[in-house]
């Protein structure tokens, strides 16, 4: 089967004949199942691509999230130190921007400033080489969850409540870090789509998401979609009050948690995009037996109407880095059983 054809098609609004699937993230558990460790991209991310490969390919899943994980390296090329804590997502030693004049200083960015962002680049070209027909997605953090990287968080929470232009320096900001990432991987045609994470905005006012930093996470996919790339956005946390404004993203795929019904996420927007996530991964992926894995899988694809249509069964959020292998292959070989159930 050429994945990477079968997304496109179902991103498009095509009707499948198969369910689509995928493990979401699975950035930092793919190092732990293969003894990857972050730190030592930068010095050999040949060798990194080479292990990943061999891992992927025996795994069941249509899309892999290249660069999962390692969505702070970016923040290298404004002066960031990247601080490495054992089986953790990089984060920054300490806050970069304190004021908005900050943020708006940094304009212009280049990579040739973060070695680590050039490694993983690297990392994801021999990737694609290795391959070449499964649907890579390259990740980056939302403008508002680079707002919680880059800044203080006492003083972004005051900034949330006193100064929206401040927000929407630091969120413009975001976009001009994550576009430096992504557009050499898009120019090089070596990813098929972009996955963007921003459940901080689940942390603010829904007037200032949708008046402030939707904008944001709208001008980001607008430079991807121009380009002919797919779009995901994935949205975790207390997300009830905002599942009805993601669509004005302009994502071509909304990954949403657990925390709201899937079949309410697909009525709302099975007719404009596709709709994935919603089983849990904590209590029933990390957490539970082969039955367990499968009744979840089921119980969400029934609630989907047509599950082969403007759908992708995914896990609520990124992968535990402990979860156990095996369940992981359970998740992904049950996608065909519940369909059949759902059949019958």
């Amino acid at each position: 089967m050429d994945r990477r054809t079968f997304i496109r098609r179902v991103l498009q609004g095509e009707r499948s004949d198969r369910l689509p699937r995928a493990i979401f993230g699975a950035g930092l558990w793919s190092f732990r199942q293969t003894g990857l460790r972050i730190a030592d991209l930068a010095g050999n991310p040949h060798r990194f691509a080479e292990v990943l490969a061999t891992f992927f390919s025996e795994l069941d899943t249509d899309i892999i999230f290249a660069g999962s994980g390692l969505n702070s390296f970016p923040a290298e090329a404004i002066g960031g130190k990247l601080a490495f804590r054992e089986e953790q997502a990089p984060l920054l030693s300490f806050p970069l921007i304190q004021k908005s004049e900050d943020a708006r200083y940094l304009e212009k960015i280049t990579l040739a400033d973060s070695p680590h962002s050039l490694a993983l680049q690297e990392m994801i070209s021999h990737l694609r080489e290795s391959l070449p027909d499964r649907y890579l997605c390259a990740t980056s953090w939302g403008p508002f969850t680079w707002a919680m990287i880059l800044c203080d968080w006492n003083l972004l929470q005051e900034k949330i409540a006193t100064d929206a232009s401040f927000v929407r320096a630091v969120c413009e900001l975001g976009v001009r870090l994550s576009s430096a990432l992504l557009a050499p991987l898009m120019e090089q045609g070596l990813i098929d789509g972009v996955s963007i994470p921003d459940g901080a905005v689940t942390l603010v006012p829904l007037d200032l998401y949708r008046d402030v930093i939707l904008p944001y996470e709208r001008r980001l996919f607008d430079q991807i979609r121009q380009q002919g790339f797919g779009c995901f956005l994935h949205q975790c946390g207390n997300i009830s009050s905002q599942v009805e404004l993601y669509p004005e993203t302009y994502a071509d795929c909304i990954s949403v948690d657990a925390s709201v019904p899937i079949g309410e996420a697909y009525r709302l927007y099975n007719r404009r995009l596709v709709t994935a996530g919603n089983v849990d991964v904590i209590n029933t992926i990390f957490g539970g037996d082969p039955a367990q894995i499968c009744k979840a899988v089921s119980d969400c694809v029934a609630q989907i109407p047509d599950p082969f249509l403007n759908y992708i069964l995914m896990p609520s959020c990124d992968l535990p880095p402990d979860t156990p292998l095996l369940n992981v292959r359970e998740f992904l070989a049950c996608a065909d059983s519940a369909t059949d159930k759902q059949a019958t």
